[in-house]
């Protein structure tokens, strides 16, 4: 895996050129066919490979820790940051030419634009066995449903928010095209992610190198179902990979710590200083005076501070004094992989799943208890006897705590105030006001693109 990311100067240059080479453009489209030398980029089996890195590429400029940055910005975890762009996406009025948001949106695309590019051209290597098909043609179709999950839950209301999720959703492209796009309904979207990542379950392997698994789209299946209510089919994929032993529980808090690689299902692999892929999360959340630090009134909220060992990776600094901030420092490390899809995340969606179905809460009971020791000095279990409604509130208070910083809680609040009615704010924000979406770039507006409202939640 040591070369998971590097790419042959000519594969590169010419993919390079084909996006950045029209920054103006819109990130839906490509360039025109001519910019690209097909026949001079692709001839073997390693070349549609070393192409298909340049978009495992974006994956990991956009999930080092630049997605979780833009969706914890917009919860209620943060407190006020002050970078100008980040302040937008916190006071929910993010704008059409907020370079940061428009960079992140980009980044999104250019990763869906590569894969896509592999597919199509799937067939020019001449030296394509039918297992190195469908691997990658697998790895394409993960690839794809993560970018458009993530855009359709950071650029679009979330699902649920229309009795028939009909509501707009985002542009889903799934081949190589030169004209403009328009953007599909939320229902729309989730099915075509869904039908990449049966397609990548089907085709890719359970060990990869480094690279998409099997294991990986399910457990991104299980998200996708989790965020749509679809407790039967997030759970069930949870589940698998839980059972699937190919991954453990790791003793430490930390999933971010080299101890914690046992949990890892996708990841974004960091090599070491010069070689770091974390550095979304280190110069965001590390670095000298944080960009991201916790609100006061959320550390302030939690219970048993001394007894929960998770809460001992936040650090309260210049106490007391006017200029006091509580930072965490799960990400002071100079480098670390970053997991994309993680273990501790399949307990909880699978916890909750069972609940909210009312069925197997032995099995929910045990692996919240599991978590539940994991996470506390002097743990405080559940009992055999426990009913779902008390399963549920448990497992809501420790997913809260436990997924911090990880990009999780702007879609439980949203997922709680679409899907189980209940009145979710962020900063007097209701779930649903238009500022709790990103805001696309003003260049993906069109004839058949509308971008979204513009005035934040005011």
């Amino acid at each position: 895996m040591k070369n998971l990311f590097k790419t042959s100067k000519y594969i590169w240059a010419i993919a390079g050129v084909a996006i950045l080479g029209t920054s103006c453009e819109k990130m839906i489209e490509t360039p025109p066919p001519n910019e690209i030398l097909v026949e001079d980029a692709i001839n073997n089996t390693q070349d549609l490979q070393l192409l298909l890195n340049g978009s495992y590429n974006e994956i990991a400029n956009t999930f080092g820790g630049f997605y979780q940055t833009m969706a914890e910005l917009l919860s209620d975890n943060p407190a006020l940051p002050n970078n100008n762009d980040y302040r937008e996406v916190y006071n929910h009025n993010v704008l059409f030419f907020n370079s940061t948001s428009g960079a992140f949106y980009s980044q999104i695309y250019r990763g869906i634009f590569r894969a896509n590019f592999v597919q199509d051209h799937i067939e020019d290597a001449k030296d394509l066995t039918p297992a190195d098909r469908d691997r990658i043609l697998g790895e394409v179709a993960f690839i794809r449903a993560l970018g458009h999950f993530t855009a359709v839950r950071m650029y679009a209301q979330t699902y649920g928010f229309t009795a028939d999720n009909s509501h707009p959703g985002i542009a889903v492209v799934t081949k190589v095209t030169t004209q403009p796009q328009a953007r599909v309904s939320v229902a729309e979207a989730y099915a075509s992610i869904e039908q990449d990542l049966t397609n990548a379950i089907a085709k890719l392997p359970e060990t990869n190198n480094g690279y998409a698994t099997k294991w990986a789209a399910k457990a991104l299946m299980a998200q996708v179902a989790f965020q749509k209510g679809d407790y039967a089919t997030a759970g069930s994929n949870a589940l698998e990979v839980i059972n699937s032993g190919a991954f453990s529980l790791a003793d430490t808090v930390n999933t971010f710590h080299s101890s914690a690689l046992s949990e890892h299902i996708y990841s974004i692999i960091s090599y070491g200083v010069n070689d770091q892929r974390s550095g979304g999360y280190t110069s965001n959340f590390a670095a000298g005076v944080p960009a991201i630090v916790l609100a006061k009134q959320v550390y302030s909220s939690f219970n048993n501070i001394d007894n929960d060992k998770r809460l001992s990776l936040l650090e309260v600094i210049n106490k007391g004094a006017q200029n006091e901030y509580i930072k965490t420092t799960q990400f002071d490390a100079p480098f670390f992989d970053v997991p994309v899809l993680h273990l501790t995340q399949m307990y909880y969606i699978a916890i909750e799943s069972l609940a909210k179905q009312n069925q197997d809460l032995n099995t929910a009971i045990t692996l919240m208890n599991s978590l539940i020791n994991r996470a506390y000095v002097i743990p405080s279990t559940l009992s055999p006897t426990v009913n779902a409604t008390e399963i549920l509130t448990r497992v809501r208070q420790e997913r809260r705590i436990e997924l911090m910083f990880q990009g999780d809680r702007i879609h439980e609040i949203k997922r709680l105030g679409a899907l189980e009615g209940e009145r979710m704010f962020v900063r007097g924000h209701e779930w649903n006001c238009p500022g709790m979406m990103m805001q696309f770039p003003i260049t993906e507006k069109t004839e058949i693109f509308e971008i979204n409202p513009t005035g934040g939640c005011d």
